[in-house]
């Protein structure tokens, strides 16, 4: 048997490592290692990237372009017939109630396909419908952070500029995120900079895989991170170690002024007895981190920003970087995104935005864009409440909808209200069985691709860029297409225009992902011709790019506590929280379900394999062992948690790192409602939409949850396990 060798890099996550693919003569990937060469991931891949062979050639793949008949059954049509059917149903939903009836959901399986990514946008915007993903349910905090606070053009000093790190509710060993502080390989960059001395302090319910390398951590109980940041503030700024200099320049003494007296309420003793923590932790906190180092950024990630005051919670991390001066200044190395245009990066501030407040007011509930996409915590109701806007039609593009997004009943209900619901999907998903049109893209190695990109942020620790041509055929006797052509195609067939990239693309012919490849690199730092010449992609050294000067004319400041701000500091402070009494919407319940990554999956992408359902068979409700005990309860037992929305039952198992008065699940498993099987639990039975959200996102509360436990009632011997 001959086998070749071929370098690529994973798509499952922004990290991006680099691979070698052994490849037989059947273009069936028989073998798969971490690239040595690649610079930025230097021979690291997980056990997620490791996957190939059964992602590409395994029985849950989908092959085929598929439709539902009325019985609920699928058939196979081919792509073609397919793309007519769907372009002709637009076009009917569209001459009857407009543009607006018609919506597209961009997911993590689709942001893993660089072109897909990008097509997709641009055929909502070619025909002017309403863009959602599921960015508005992980971390829009932080666009909203940014759309309040304002932001440091040069960014937050790196890993290699820091002293000390603050994580909160971040475990970025297994997420490989808290970008761009690690990214690939993030176990050895940690010891690496512990080694120099960087000292790390974690904030987490969890004593996570990143919390054993900790200097110092400290275990809260979910949802008061804001609190704990307020506290860390005051303290900070009572004491004097704040950077004086930067705050007067960049915020203004009227204020900071204004922001010690929003943060009066946050005293030590309150925030330490409210969050759980014991005596002197706070403190603690804030002497590490801007009493004895003066260099190092605060971070935090998707555990706060699903949890209560996410948008206040992020908002006070931004702010105690800015207070503290935790920013690259004029003359500093700077991690620069490659694929965008070589323009100088300068210390100066960029003013809030709030651009929200300059478009429409939606119809459901008066929200109306982040980032210039739709909420998706609101989905639900713009299908099912009628009026000018309904949405009837819905094209999901790698997205896990009936499981991924929160309240379960509600949005399930709302995609079966659908006149029509495309599912652009690579593998058997719990959305799938709803879908009117199942349409199967080439996996990530069967295409040329790019990492994944936000234009103008680095989201990896390095000056890195990779490019990467098809190494796979698609499997014989298949019907595939590329992400991108499916969106071309319906636009073409709806005499649309799609301008990609900024740039009209032919609508006659479509053109090749090559083609599109150097249209989305052109202007930029790494142009389409210079990477493909570099298969373990491009590094451009450190010292190549650095901090300009502020411009005279930039005098923006940051708003450090707007009165949006101030109002939500209000209320957290007067929240009342008991340990082991948690009130929600008039009820009282005695643990806190809290988000979770698990090692195995990136959301719902993987648990179709059997390679990972055999290490991680369903989503375990995990919690401490001294509460498993006073209920009764053991390892394996079966539980029903109930929340004031609704209620689930999950396996329990003990683990020891997590908090007493915690349940730690991972969100976006499950099946259908009311189905037992072997897909785990669905979290988001827990969770209410239309209640206990965040202003100006609209992010239900996806963390946090207050809820009750107990043993599950037996079941009859014929259920189906989970």
């Amino acid at each position: 048997m001959s086998v070749r060798s071929a370098k690529s890099f994973c798509r499952i996550c922004s990290a991006g490592c680099g691979t070698v693919l052994n490849v037989d003569e059947n273009d069936r990937v028989v073998g798969i290692r971490g690239d040595k060469e690649n610079a930025l991931s230097r021979g690291y891949v997980c056990f997620k990237g490791l996957q190939a062979e059964e992602a590409h050639h395994g029985p849950a793949r989908l092959l085929h372009p598929l439709k539902r008949e009325s019985d609920g059954s699928f058939v196979r049509i081919s792509l073609e017939r397919a793309l007519d059917e769907i372009a002709a149903k637009l076009q009917a939903i569209m001459a009857r109630d407009g543009a607006d009836a018609v919506a597209v959901f961009h997911g993590s399986g689709g942001q893993s396909d660089a072109l897909g990514t990008i097509m997709s946008k641009a055929f909502a915007a070619a025909l002017g419908s309403p863009f959602f993903s599921t960015m508005t349910i992980d971390q829009s905090a932080k666009f909203v952070a940014f759309e309040r606070l304002g932001a440091w053009a040069a960014g937050l000093q790196d890993i290699e500029q820091s002293k000390v790190l603050l994580f909160v509710g971040t475990n970025p060993l297994i997420s490989h995120a808290a970008l761009p502080v690690l990214g690939p390989d993030p176990t050895k960059r940690l010891k690496a900079a512990k080694q120099r001395g960087v000292k790390l302090i974690v904030v987490d319910p969890r004593k996570t895989e990143t919390a054993h390398f900790a200097d110092l951590f400290v275990q809260p109980l979910p949802g008061q991170d804001a609190a704990m940041l307020a506290g860390l503030l005051r303290i900070i700024l009572d004491e004097r170690w704040h950077d004086l200099e930067f705050c007067a320049t960049h915020i203004g003494a009227a204020r900071m002024q204004d922001l010690r007296t929003a943060v009066e309420p946050f005293s030590e003793e309150m925030v330490e007895r409210r969050a759980g923590i014991h005596q002197g932790e706070l403190r603690a906190i804030a002497k590490m981190f801007a009493r004895d180092h003066s260099s190092g950024a605060a971070y935090c990630s998707t555990g706060p920003c699903m949890a209560p005051f996410s948008n206040l919670t992020q908002h006070l991390v931004e702010t105690l970087n800015v207070v503290c001066g935790r920013v690259r200044r004029t003359g500093d190395e700077v991690v620069v995104d490659l694929a965008s245009p070589d323009c100088e990066v300068r210390a100066e501030v960029i003013a809030p935005p709030r651009s929200w407040q300059s478009v429409p007011r939606g119809r459901i509930r008066g929200v109306g864009l982040i980032a210039g996409e739709r909420l998706t915590g609101t989905l639900a109701e713009e299908i099912t409440t009628p009026g000018k806007g309904q949405i009837r039609a819905l094209i999901i593009n790698g997205a896990n909808v009936a499981a991924a997004v929160p309240d379960q009943r509600r949005i399930v209900d709302a995609l079966r209200s659908l006149e029509l619901l495309v599912a652009i999907e690579t593998h058997t998903k719990t959305t799938n069985e709803l879908a009117h049109y199942l349409l199967p893209p080439f996996a990530q190695y069967e295409r040329p691709d790019l990492p994944m990109l936000v234009p103008g942020i680095s989201l990896i620790p390095d000056n890195f860029l990779q490019v990467t041509p098809a190494i796979l055929s698609p499997p014989r006797e298949s019907e595939l297409g590329s992400n991108w052509y499916m969106f071309w195609s319906l636009a073409k067939r709806l005499r649309r225009q799609i301008r990609f990239a900024g740039e009209p693309i032919n609508m006659e012919t479509p053109p090749t992902s090559e083609e599109l490849l150097a249209i989305r690199l052109s202007g930029t730092r790494a142009p389409y011709e210079e990477l493909k010449q570099y298969p373990s992609g491009v590094a451009h050294p450190r010292s190549r790019y650095r901090v300009a000067p502020g411009r005279p004319q930039a005098t923006a400041r940051f708003d450090v506590v707007p009165p949006d701000v101030e109002a939500e500091l209000r209320d957290c402070a007067a929240q009342r929280v008991e340990p082991g009494r948690f009130e929600s919407n008039g009820q009282v319940f005695t643990h806190l379900l809290s988000s979770r990554r698990l090692r195995d999956t990136f959301n719902s992408n993987g648990i179709e394999l059997e390679a990972v359902r055999k290490r991680t068979p369903y989503n375990a409700a995990y919690m401490n062992p001294a509460d498993l005990a006073q209920l009764g309860l053991a390892s394996g037992d079966r539980i029903t948690i109930t929340s004031d929305a609704g209620s689930i039952e999950a396996i329990v198992e003990a683990e020891p790192e997590i908090r007493s008065q915690v349940i730690s699940m991972a969100h976006s498993w499950g099946d259908l409602p009311d189905r037992n099987s072997n897909r785990g639990v669905c979290v988001g039975l827990l969770i209410d939409s239309t209640r206990d959200v965040e202003p100006v996102n609209a992010m239900p509360r996806m963390s946090a949850i207050p809820v009750n436990v107990a043993r599950a009632p037996a079941r009859p011997s014929s259920s189906s396990s989970q």
